[in-house]
């Protein structure tokens, strides 16, 4: 399939965020829940966009916190994302 962002991106990125890669260690979330959760996030931004729409740095930034907090939803209760002044995760 052709992504509008590649799975594998979607959590480098997201590791690239201390708070993120120090929740997923701390919560034991597996390499292989972030890359399936990535796939299926890949998935539902690229069905949903409309074809000649451009993807500008905003929208993955948007497309990385969906991400994020999907991750959270199934893996880690008790965080939530928040912009300060960036995207970062904190503990509820």
């Amino acid at each position: 399939m052709n992504y509008l962002v590649q799975p594998s991106s979607i959590v480098s990125k997201a590791m690239s965020i201390d708070s993120f890669k120090s929740m997923v260690t701390k919560e034991k979330v597996e390499n292989f829940q972030l890359f399936e959760m990535a796939i299926e996030i890949a998935e539902e931004w690229t069905n949903s966009w409309d074809e000649g729409d451009g993807f500008g740095s905003s929208d993955g930034t948007y497309l990385l916190k969906d991400f994020i907090d999907s991750v959270i939803g199934y893996y880690a209760e008790g965080y939530k994302t928040i912009f300060n002044p960036y995207l970062m995760i904190t503990k509820v």
